[in-house]
């Protein structure tokens, strides 16, 4: 297993934009000294709470900063764009990060930023961009493509122009992956028919098992290998050495802030409170006890808490390869976090760093919603 971060980036409203940047390149920083294995970076337009609207050109700022720890959008709305154009600054990204790049493909989760870029038809135009990204990464020679939603050329091969001439660093073409979030999540079963790596939300550990379901689904369709090594599982995850700092941190600080303000509100609209915590009658956003989600379905302790927490994960799912922890806005206690970060890698990690999980065929995993998780 492996542990990485995923930059929302949750960021306070108060906070302005250079300063939450330079926060965020610490964070990175931090994350690569501490022995952590990747950074995701989402995009948003019109989210003051997500304010990154291009992860590429963010991430691009710490390839300087960086040496080893892979660099991915979390993700690419890609039907938001021209995929022509986002291929080619990905394959840009790649040649200079001489290939550290993971892609995250995504259809887009807020309605405000397909609205702002003029999105009419999110699902269609989200599978026609990622077949035009893979095309233009893996087609040599001229070609013509017509699709629904958008056409172009390629051209012949120019004795003076000396073009078309990029490809990826990574080849065929840097790692691509797709992310679930509903219980039943049909992104994860596209990811398997794709060939993408698996990416959950960890909202509510009882729903793990239905993703991979869905993902060995879409991958045994299209007779792709599903491994679970490879599956990214995004999470609540700060450590501190004891369970009382840890639980005060993220209750009092700005994860319990943000989670307060921004994601319970958040889920609330998209009718997914209940699955937080199934056991609870969570109905409205004020029903969110974010101390009893600290405490009970978090990974939110000392290290040797934050371990036997994970392993509560790794039954309920069967196992996944890496963790990818959410980062926050905690300027006002950088030691603390910059500490949680070294707990996580120093402490977290090498105890977890050889665990590797077998993978099994769809008849013998249990369809969603038909057993219990452990």
């Amino acid at each position: 297993m492996d542990i990485g971060l995923f930059m929302v980036p949750y960021r306070l409203p108060e906070t302005d934009l250079q300063t939450g940047f330079d926060w965020d390149m610490q964070v990175i920083r931090w994350a690569e000294e501490y022995g952590l294995s990747e950074v995701w970076v989402g995009e948003h337009t019109v989210t003051r709470w997500e304010p990154v609207c291009s992860p590429e050109l963010y991430l691009a700022a710490a390839i300087t900063q960086t040496n080893r720890i892979r660099l991915g959008t979390g993700a690419n709305v890609v039907a938001n764009h021209n995929p022509m154009a986002l291929a080619h600054r990905l394959m840009q990204f790649d040649q200079m990060s001489r290939g550290r790049l993971m892609v995250g493909l995504g259809a887009g989760a807020y309605p405000s930023d397909l609205s702002v870029h003029g999105t009419t038809n999110q699902g269609g135009m989200f599978r026609e961009a990622v077949d035009i990204i893979r095309k233009i990464w893996t087609t040599d020679g001229p070609f013509r493509y017509d699709g629904e939603f958008w056409s172009f050329d390629i051209p012949e091969y120019d004795e003076l122009l000396r073009g078309p001439y990029l490809k990826p660093y990574q080849q065929p073409h840097p790692p691509l992956a797709m992310a679930g979030l509903s219980p039943n999540s049909s992104t994860l079963k596209q990811a398997g028919i794709s060939g993408c790596i698996p990416m959950s939300f960890n909202v509510g550990r009882e729903y793990l098992a239905g993703h991979w379901y869905n993902y060995v689904e879409g991958c045994e369709s299209a007779g792709n290998v599903a491994d679970r090594n490879q599956w990214r599982v995004a999470h609540q995850l700060l450590v501190a050495d004891t369970d009382e700092e840890a639980l005060d941190m993220a209750v009092n600080g700005a994860l319990g802030r943000t989670f307060r303000e921004w994601s319970a509100p958040s889920y609330a609209d998209a009718g997914l409170l209940g699955v937080m915590a199934p056991e609870l009658d969570i109905k409205t956003a004020d029903d969110v006890s974010v101390e009893y989600l600290a405490e009970n379905k978090w990974l939110i302790g000392s290290p040797d808490t934050v371990v036997e927490k994970l392993q509560r994960d790794i039954d309920a799912s069967g196992g996944f390869g890496t963790i990818i922890a959410f980062t926050y806005d905690y300027m006002d206690q950088p030691e603390k976090y910059r500490h949680n970060l070294e707990l996580i890698g120093t402490e977290v990690l090498p105890r977890i760093k050889d665990l590797t999980f077998e993978n099994q065929p769809l008849a013998e995993l249990t369809p969603p919603g038909l057993a219990p998780a452990k």
